[in-house]
């Protein structure tokens, strides 16, 4: 055996035999060693298992009488009978019957464990009425509930509407008063020429440094030199009667208002049917603006307007004058942009007869008066409005921009020569602090001054009223 053992180890043989046996022994031990963990985590298995199994005999120990209880039908007993009964929604059971307890045994329940069984429904407990053994058991009857007591119906309160958030109330704003021909000049009163005029003429002497200073304000009022040179004559050759500089303040008032007053003239009457109206003047001096507050104006008096959109140059002219007519509810004749504008006037004065309107309103392009080609074409429309009409237009009146100053002088005169143009409609006086330049288109051309615009709103067109104009300016 030892010869077998040495030549197996020289030739490597014996590993053969020796490391499957090591192997198999290992194996053997793995498999049957006891796992001591398993057994301690089985026996706490098994005792909370116990645990359940008791906790469940005695809850089914406890259950059991009180179901046999229940399944019992009502009997009779001393003569009464006891019936299941409901009231008020609370529900009672029959009076059951408990068997006689011996003395000898009496037992004591045990406390019970906190257990959570399945939801089952409970019945108030009973506590056993002490027992004595002379007497026979008494039988343990379940307190009677009573009747709750009826629960005094309250009275209904009303329901108090939810509060409603109300905000406070705005009072409407003010009406601003309506704007006049003061308020309109307040620019040129308080920023203007007559601001410095009226510091001027409080000086008590009237010397040569006082007519200087007046001559210079007077060329700054854009009344046009032709009205200042006027002015100052007057002044010099009456300077012995001045003692104080009020009195050329109310020398001067007096002059311009004899000017206003000699040229003045109220807006013409509609003597024809239709009284045809031709609008002039240059682009931005409000002219469409104009001719929609007019045809306003007419409405309120009853009259019926039609408007004539001849101004085919200016893109957007045709569109802004059928605003206006939307707005008034009159009538637009029309053509597409850059039609011929004479064309369109001559269509729209026969249409005017035709429909028996009170009064046609024509508009014409902003021409500027050094555009030769384009005055030409006003002289157009003016006579072939009259062919239309004989006497017409009626009315030719200019539109002028009360900021333009002098230079709006100088548009009057332009379109007076080729044109007769019969009165003014001075436009933007609250905006402006020229107020001056009415003063000298009334001297230098004798035109009457029909209409002042002193606001933006529809009825902000006024008469012109040449007494109210000097009180403003001067006060």
């Amino acid at each position: 055996m030892q010869v077998w053992i040495e030549e197996s180890l020289k030739n490597g043989e014996l590993f053969f035999y020796i490391v499957p046996a090591v192997l198999l022994i290992l194996l053997l031990i793995v498999i049957f060693w006891p796992d001591k963990k398993k057994e301690k985590k089985e026996e706490v298995e098994e005792t909370e298992l116990d645990k359940l199994i008791k906790a469940d005999k005695k809850l089914k120990a406890e259950i059991e009488p009180v179901i046999e209880k229940t399944e019992e039908p009502p009997f009779k007993e001393a003569g009464k009978e006891i019936q299941l009964f409901e009231e008020q929604d609370v529900q009672t059971f029959p009076e059951t019957s408990q068997k006689p307890i011996e003395p000898e045994q009496p037992t004591e329940p045990e406390p019970e464990q906190p257990v959570e069984p399945a939801p089952v429904e409970t019945f108030p407990e009973t506590s056993p009425e002490p027992e004595t053994p002379a007497k026979p058991a008494p039988v343990e009857t379940l307190p009677e509930t009573s009747p709750e007591p009826e629960k005094s119906v309250e009275p209904e309160t009303p329901v108090k509407p939810e509060p409603v958030e109300t905000f406070p109330e705005t009072s409407p704003e003010p009406e601003q008063p309506a704007a006049t021909i003061k308020s309109g000049l307040e620019k040129t009163r308080k920023g203007g020429f007559m601001s410095r005029l009226i510091g001027l003429f409080k000086n008590n002497v009237v010397d040569d440094d006082l007519i200087e200073e007046l001559e210079e304000i007077l060329y700054t009022a854009d009344m046009g030199v032709a009205t200042v040179s006027w002015l100052m004559d007057l002044v010099n050759k009456n300077r012995s009667k001045f003692s104080s500089g009020d009195d050329v303040k109310l020398f001067l008032k007096e002059k311009i208002r004899e000017v206003l007053v000699e040229n003045y003239k109220p807006f013409p009457e509609l003597t024809e049917k239709p009284t045809i109206f031709l609008m002039v003047g240059v682009n931005g001096a409000g002219k469409t603006t104009t001719i929609g507050k007019l045809a306003h104006k007419f409405i309120a008096q009853g009259k019926v307007p039609m408007l004539a959109a001849g101004d085919t140059f200016r893109a957007a002219a045709v569109e802004q004058l059928k605003v206006w007519g939307e707005r008034n509810n009159c009538t637009v004749i029309s053509d597409k942009d850059g039609a011929d504008p004479a064309s369109v006037a001559f269509n729209a004065v026969n249409s005017a007869v035709s429909k028996g309107a009170d009064v046609l309103l024509v508009d014409t392009a902003g021409r500027l008066q050094n555009r030769v080609n384009l005055m030409e074409e006003l002289i157009k429309i003016n006579r072939v409005i009259g062919k239309a009409k004989p006497g017409a237009p009626h009315e030719t009146i200019i539109v002028i921009d009360a900021n333009n100053g002098q230079n709006a002088l100088t548009q009057a005169k332009q379109f007076s020569e080729a044109v007769k143009v019969t009165g003014i409609i001075v436009t933007k006086l609250d905006g402006s602090a020229k107020g001056g330049v009415i003063i000298g288109i009334s001297k230098e051309l004798g035109l009457p001054v029909y209409l002042v615009g002193v606001g933006e709103k529809i009825e902000d067109l006024r008469p012109f009223d040449p007494n109210e104009f000097v009180e403003a300016l001067f006060e």
